[in-house]
C-alpha cells in the first residue's frame, strides 16, 4: 500500500484499512489474525450498509453502530459480538503520537504552560490532558488572560466537529479543561500568566427551545381554562355550562297554555330529559358545545397542550413574538409565521414527520369550532395547512424502514419468543431449587424461588402472548384488570371495555383477545401464584394483572406497571435484534399477517379492532412494497427450468 503507515487509521476508507491488513508482510497466526480483521471490517460495512470504498473509517461510528445494535441482529452470540467490536476498532485506533505532536507543535507561552504543568504538583489527570488544550489556544494566538467560557464553547466545536469526538465525551473534555484552568487560576506558580476563573455550564440537552422558562406559561393557562373544558364537553366556547344553556333556552321559549294535565307532563323530567338529548344530538353543538362523539381524552388534552407550548417557544426563539391567547395562537399571520420554523426545523432529517401538519390541524380546529372565526381566515388556516402537509398516509417512513427489519427468521424468533422466556426463566428455577437443597436439605417449591426481576420476565412473556394474539394498544395492554379476564374450558379470553379503547363504541361491545391453551396456562399459573408475590403489602386490592411495581423506592397504589411495553420492546430488541417502539408493535402484527398473505387487509382490520377498513388501507395497502417483489420472486422462482 502507499498510504504512510503511522498516519491515522481514521484517514482511510474501510477498503483501504482491509487491503492493508490483507497486504500485510505478516505469516502465520498474525497472517489469519489479520486476514479474519479484514473479513469483519467489510462485513461491517455490508450490514451496516457503508460502501467501503468511499467511506472514511470512523471510530465513533463504529463505536455507534455496535452500541445500537443487538448480537441477535445478526444472528451472533454475545461472546462473539464483543470480539467483532473489539477486533475492528483495534484497527481504527487514533496516531499514538498525536499528544506529542500537540506538544512538538507548542512554543512560547503555551509550551511554558504546559512544562510547567508537568512540573507542578498538579493532579496527573490534568498533566496527561493539557496538551490538545493548550495547543488548540496556541494555534489560534489566545492570550492566558483571554481565555473565557466563549473560547471554551469554540474547543467543545473544534473537539466534535474536527476531532469528531463523541459528543458526551467533548462536553466532558470542556468541563475538564475549565477545571484545569480555574485550577491555574489559583495556583501560584501560574499567577504571572493571568488565568481568569471560568464557569462553564451547557445548555441541558432536553429543551430543544433557546427560550425562558415558562415562556408559554400565558397561553397555556388560557388553553385550561377555556379550551380544555370545551374539548371535555364541560362547558361551551362562550363558557357555558351545558345545565345552564338548556335552563337559558327553556325561559327563553315557555311552554303553551294548554290544560294542566298536559302541562305537568310537559315540564316532567322523562321529557326535560328527552329535549336535553335531542338538544345535545344537534342544537347544543351548534351552540358551543363539543358534541359527545369528539370529545377528547386526556391524553389527546395533554399532547394538544404541548403542540400549544411547541408554537410558543418556535417563535418566541426565531422572532422574539410571544404568543399568549388562543385568539393569537389562530391568527393567520401568526400560523403562517411558525408553520414555516417548524417546518424549517425539520430539513435535513432523513424522514419528515406528520408532527407539524398535526399542530396545524389542531390549530384550524380552535380557529372553527372553538373561536368560530370568519370563513376568511379558516380558509386561509387551511392553505397554511395543505402547504405543509405530507403527501403520504399510513405508517411512516421510519417505522416501514423497522418492520423491514422483521425479515422471517426475526418473524419466527418473535413468535418463539415467549416459549423462549419461560423456557430461560424455567431454567433459572431449577438451577435456584437444586442450589437450595445443596445447601439446606430441602427442595423448596418452584413459585418460592422466583424473585421480582424473574416474575417481570413472565410478565414480559405472558404480555407478548396478548400482543401476538391481538395487538392492543399500550395503555390497554399494560392496564388489563383481573375482572376483564372470561374463561371457557380452561381457556381464558380478555375483555376490554368499549369505553377504554380508542374509537369503540358501547354498541361494538368489548374488544376480545383469545389466549390458546399455553397462553392461558401462563396467565393462571402467572396469577395464582406469581402476581402475589409482587404485590406490595399497602396494595393488596390492586386489580390489574400487571400490578405496579416499586420504581425508584417509590409505589404507586392501585396502579398498573405501565412501564411493561417499553420493558417488552427492549427485550425484542435483546432476542429478535429489532429495535421498535410499543405502538409500533400494532403495526407489526398487521404487517406480519400481511407479508404471508397480501389479500388478508379486512382480516387484519378485525384483527387489530379498526373500525373502519379505511383506516387499515391507509396503514397497510402500501406498507411495502418488497412484499409484493418477494412474491414475484416467488413467482419466477417456481417457472425457471
Amino acid at each position: 500500500m502507499d498510504e504512510p503507515t503511522n498516519k491515522s487509521a481514521m484517514h482511510y476508507t474501510y477498503k483501504a484499512i482491509a487491503g492493508r491488513l490483507l497486504g500485510s508482510e505478516s505469516s502465520g497466526v498474525e497472517a489469519r489474525k489479520q486476514a479474519r480483521v479484514a473479513r469483519r471490517l467489510l462485513w461491517l460495512c455490508h450490514v451496516a450498509n457503508w460502501p467501503p470504498e468511499t467511506t472514511v473509517a470512523s471510530r465513533h461510528a463504529v463505536t455507534a453502530f455496535f452500541n445500537e445494535n443487538r448480537p441477535a441482529t445478526f444472528g451472533l452470540s454475545k461472546g462473539s459480538y464483543a470480539v467483532y467490536r473489539s477486533e475492528i476498532l483495534s484497527v481504527l485506533k487514533p496516531d499514538p503520537v498525536r499528544k506529542r505532536r500537540y506538544i512538538l507543535n507548542m512554543s512560547g507561552v503555551w509550551r511554558d504552560v504546559h512544562d510547567l504543568t508537568v512540573l507542578a504538583d498538579l493532579p496527573p489527570a490534568f498533566r496527561w490532558r493539557c496538551s490538545p488544550l493548550l495547543w488548540f489556544f496556541d494555534e489560534r494566538k489566545i492570550a492566558p488572560g483571554e481565555v473565557t467560557e466563549v473560547i471554551l464553547m469554540d474547543f467543545y466545536r473544534f473537539s466534535v466537529d474536527v476531532e469528531k469526538l463523541e459528543e458526551h465525551r467533548a462536553r466532558r473534555r470542556v468541563k475538564d479543561a475549565a477545571r484545569y484552568i480555574n485550577l491555574l487560576s489559583n495556583t501560584p506558580e501560574f499567577k504571572n500568566f493571568g488565568f481568569l476563573p471560568i464557569d462553564i455550564k451547557f445548555k441541558n440537552r432536553s429543551i430543544k427551545y433557546d427560550v425562558p422558562a415558562g415562556i408559554a406559561d400565558t397561553l397555556l393557562a388560557d388553553f385550561d381554562q377555556r379550551v380544555a373544558p370545551w374539548v371535555r364537553g364541560e362547558l361551551s366556547n362562550s363558557g357555558e355550562t351545558e345545565a345552564d344553556y338548556i335552563k337559558r333556552l327553556d325561559d327563553e321559549q315557555p311552554l303553551a297554555t294548554i290544560s294542566e294535565k298536559k302541562r305537568l307532563w310537559k315540564s316532567g323530567e322523562a321529557t326535560k330529559k328527552r329535549k336535553a338529548q335531542a338538544r345535545s344530538a344537534g342544537a347544543v353543538a351548534n351552540h358551543g358545545f363539543m358534541p359527545t362523539s369528539n370529545r377528547w381524552k386526556d391524553p389527546s388534552i395533554k399532547s394538544a397542550r404541548a403542540s400549544v407550548s411547541t408554537c410558543v417557544k418556535a417563535l418566541y426563539e426565531s422572532e422574539g413574538y410571544k404568543i399568549e391567547t388562543i385568539e393569537e395562537l389562530t391568527d393567520p399571520e401568526i400560523v403562517e409565521a411558525y408553520a414555516a420554523i417548524l417546518n424549517a426545523r425539520q430539513k435535513g432529517k432523513k424522514h419528515t414527520s406528520s408532527y407539524l401538519s398535526g399542530i396545524l390541524t389542531i390549530t384550524i380546529g380552535l380557529a372553527k369550532h372553538f373561536l368560530r372565526r370568519p370563513q376568511v381566515d379558516i380558509d386561509e388556516i387551511a392553505r397554511i395547512r395543505a402547504t405543509y402537509a405530507l403527501s403520504r398516509r399510513g405508517i411512516a417512513p421510519r417505522n416501514k424502514e423497522k418492520l423491514q427489519n422483521f425479515t422471517p427468521a426475526r418473524i419466527q424468533a418473535l413468535i418463539d419468543m415467549p416459549d423462549i422466556i419461560v423456557s430461560n426463566v424455567n431454567r433459572e428455577v431449577s438451577r435456584r431449587r437444586a442450589s437450595y437443597r445443596a445447601s439446606q436439605g430441602t427442595l423448596p417449591r418452584p413459585e418460592d424461588v422466583y424473585d421480582t426481576s424473574l416474575i417481570r420476565e413472565v410478565m414480559i412473556a405472558l404480555a407478548l402472548h396478548i400482543m401476538l394474539a391481538r395487538a392492543p394498544r399500550r395503555k390497554n395492554l399494560s392496564g388489563i384488570r383481573l375482572d376483564w379476564i372470561r374463561w371457557r374450558d380452561e381457556l381464558a379470553t380478555i375483555e376490554i371495555p368499549a369505553n377504554v379503547v380508542k374509537k369503540r363504541k358501547e354498541e361494538d361491545g368489548p374488544l376480545a383477545i383469545p389466549l390458546d391453551a399455553v397462553a392461558s396456562r401462563l396467565l393462571k399459573g402467572y396469577r395464582d401464584k406469581l402476581r402475589l408475590r409482587v404485590l406490595h403489602p399497602e396494595d393488596p386490592e390492586n386489580p390489574y394483572l400487571f400490578p405496579s411495581l416499586p420504581h425508584a423506592g417509590r409505589l404507586r397504589i392501585g396502579a398498573f406497571y405501565d412501564g411493561l411495553p417499553d420493558r417488552l420492546v427492549a427485550r425484542i430488541h435483546d432476542i429478535v435484534g429489532v429495535r421498535i417502539h410499543p405502538h409500533l408493535s400494532r403495526h407489526l402484527i398487521g404487517w406480519i399477517w400481511l407479508r404471508e398473505d397480501p389479500d388478508k387487509l379486512t382480516s387484519v382490520q378485525k384483527l387489530l379492532g379498526h373500525k373502519n377498513i379505511q383506516t387499515t388501507i391507509d396503514f397497510y395497502a402500501d406498507i411495502d412494497e418488497s412484499v409484493a417483489l418477494g412474491k414475484w420472486q416467488e413467482f419466477l422462482n417456481d417457472r425457471k427450468t
